[in-house]
């Protein structure tokens, strides 16, 4: 019988099996533990290359979608920009560029155009990420009232750091200001939807006129009609679908489900379903017929639609505000003042089922059924990687008109799972949400330039603390909700954390509770002469630093302080070619509001928060010499731009 033979020597992580010590990275919580490992001897660091930052990356940011990633030095570069960005949202160590109109087009934005023009244009905007070889791609379109504007920016390969500008004016193209406005847009993200050249980007766009076509994205052709979307090819009184249903006039939202190969369109009472399939999309031309002339563009005709307001379980409504799929069979409506203001259409081979949000508590639905109620935004949210039995990939974010933003499971029967609301500003509707991950969401004001972040408050796999300091002191300064809530205690003054015993110091352990991570709200810039809402949020991706929001007249670009490789504040200009927009960097404000959960009671939230106020300053020089200056402010709760010197 053969003996396994016992080694003498102590147990080390050089002698570990690979997959042991894999597993042991899992348990490393910050970017620095990776790196010092990494740097102890050429085995380990070779492993961490091979492996660890992508165990670390996937590990501690498993809740976020990441973009394509090719080589281990990429893992590491996504491990620092994560960590930097985590960083930065918690300390609002934000910079903030408005992208406005130079002087000589924002006048013709002004000074012409009828009662129907918006004035300025509002800003309506998506935002993708893609690659190409090594050429990794943020794209950004948007629509200022008829024109429409293009950012390609190359965050990596031969081309990083460049940006391409294009524009296309829509007066050129037959256009009208007001009538042919802009009034939703969806970057196509699917390139087997692509029509004609597969490579090159495209984009769909509605207007308030009822047009809504595929517009190329290619530098060549920017703006070029690719395809048109339309209700019907024939005569009204030849439909066995009711007239209105297939009028398509005013688009306000559009949706693509990419499982299904299906658009979806929304007028103000009806929704109708483009196919985008390539063997399923009848591609015509205008008369409806098979042949194309020569030059033609040719059109894709609805093949479902759905008069809502006629549907008598609907109830009244204004009209229709949003639409979003929520999974492969099933579409989230958002009603402008109804009474069923959020209902779900679920398409089935036999046809339309539709379901109705159900009230969402007591003390925040007091309304009865017969009360007009508006939801204005709708995001869908993937819980699935939360692993607690609450993930389904089947969650809802849908805001009303009385401020709060409500999370909902459509797979239980409760009516909401969480109420979100700003405690400080407690009543204001939200235009758009956009969430990162499943760590935060921002939510943009529909009555002023008021940028709204949110905590989900679920368990998150990083927090930038944990790479500081032990210490027996407080998170600094104390913050100061507008709710009245008590501050935490914590009775164990341990000064260092004892790993061994599971034991933390006070400070770390304070660092991760909710009173010391409130949520935070920053105005924007806007137009001197206007209070501009936030009509729409766009990010190229989860893990992308940038976030673009659009206002009146303007485009503003958000990005962490560490992620930001533009000077803070030297201005820098749009397309050569033609000088539309102008870069801006900005100044802003800022408040701390709170949990972010709804409030049962008013006389909660009575206190006004300090406001913080950015100042361009590096504290470098002055620091010189100070040391405990430089670890005051790297332990502060808030960026050093938002610090208040003495």
């Amino acid at each position: 019988m053969e003996f396994l033979k016992i080694s003498d020597e102590a147990p080390s992580l050089t002698t570990l099996p690979a997959d042991i010590f894999y597993i042991v990275l899992t348990y490393l919580d910050t970017a620095t533990s990776i790196a010092n490992l990494s740097a102890s001897c050429k085995g380990l660091h070779h492993l961490v290359t091979e492996r660890g930052w992508r165990i670390f990356v996937t590990s501690r940011f498993n809740t976020f979608k990441l973009s394509e990633i090719s080589s281990v030095d990429e893992w590491r570069e996504r491990a620092y920009s994560l960590t930097s960005q985590s960083r930065d949202w918690d300390r609002r160590a934000l910079a903030v560029s408005a992208l406005k109109p130079v002087v000589k087009h924002r006048g013709r934005a002004f000074n012409r155009f009828g009662p129907s023009q918006s004035i300025p244009s509002n800003i309506i905007v998506d935002a993708h990420h893609q690659r190409k070889g090594d050429d990794a791609q943020d794209l950004v379109f948007w629509g200022a009232g008829e024109d429409i504007f293009g950012l390609l920016r190359h965050t990596r390969g031969s081309k990083a750091s460049n940006d391409e500008w294009f524009s296309s004016r829509g007066a050129t193209t037959g256009y009208r200001s007001g009538k042919d406005d802009v009034t939703c847009v969806s970057i196509l993200k699917d390139n087997r939807y692509n029509y004609g050249q597969e490579g090159e980007p495209q984009v769909l766009v509605g207007r308030a006129s009822g047009h809504l076509h595929l517009l190329s994205m290619g530098a060549s052709n920017f703006g070029d009609t690719l395809l048109n979307f339309q209700a019907s090819c024939k005569p009204s009184s030849e439909l066995e679908l009711d007239a209105e249903a297939m009028r398509q006039a005013d688009i306000q939202s559009l949706d693509v489900n990419y499982k299904q190969g299906t658009l979806a369109a929304a007028t103000k009472q009806s929704i109708l379903t483009y196919p985008l399939n390539h063997d399923k999309r009848p591609v015509q031309n205008e008369n409806g017929e098979g042949g194309l002339e020569t030059g033609a563009t040719p059109s894709v005709w609805a093949d479902d639609a759905l008069v809502l307001k006629d549907d008598s379980q609907s109830g009244a409504f204004e009209f229709i505000r949003s639409i979003k799929f929520v999974n492969g069979d099933t579409l989230a409506v958002g009603l402008s003042k109804g009474y069923k203001p959020l209902q779900y259409l679920k398409y089935t081979p036999t046809g339309v089922d539709v379901s109705f949000a159900a009230k969402a508590s007591i003390n925040h639905d007091t309304a009865n059924d017969y009360t007009l109620r508006t939801v204005r935004a709708i995001l869908p949210v993937d819980t699935s990687s939360l692993g607690n039995g609450s993930g389904s990939g089947n969650a809802v974010l849908s805001s009303w008109d009385d401020g709060t933003i409500r999370l909902q499971d459509l797979r239980t029967p409760s009516p909401v799972d969480q109420i979100f609301q700003d405690n400080f500003d407690l009543h204001t509707p939200i235009n758009a949400l956009l969430s990162r991950g499943l760590e935060r969401f921002v939510a943009g004001s529909a009555y002023s330039p008021v940028l709204k972040v949110f905590d989900y408050r679920w368990p998150k796999g990083y927090y930038y603390t944990e790479a500081l300091p032990c210490g027996n002191d407080e998170p600094y300064p104390a913050p100061r909700p507008p709710t009245i809530v008590a501050e935490p205690s914590f009775s164990d003054n341990r000064i260092a954390c004892d790993y061994m015993t599971g034991k933390r110091c006070r400070w770390h352990e304070l660092s991760k509770h909710d009173f010391y991570r409130p949520n935070f709200n920053t105005w924007l810039p806007a137009p001197a002469s206007d209070t501009s809402p936030i009509y729409t949020l766009a990010s190229p991706s989860d893990d992308s630093p940038t976030l673009f929001a659009g206002l009146s007249g303007m485009l503003v670009e958000i990005t962490p302080k560490s992620s930001n490789t533009r000077p803070a504040t030297r201005p820098s200009f749009g397309p050569a070619k033609d000088l539309a927009y102008v870069r801006q960097a900005e100044s802003v404000a800022f408040i701390e509001t709170g949990s972010g959960f709804a409030v049962d009671d008013i006389s909660q939230s009575s206190r006004v928060p300090p406001m913080y106020r950015q100042f361009f300053r590096d504290s470098t020089e002055r620091d010189r010499g100070h040391p405990e200056r430089a670890i005051w402010r790297k332990r502060h709760r808030l960026d050093e731009w938002l610090q208040r010197w003495t």
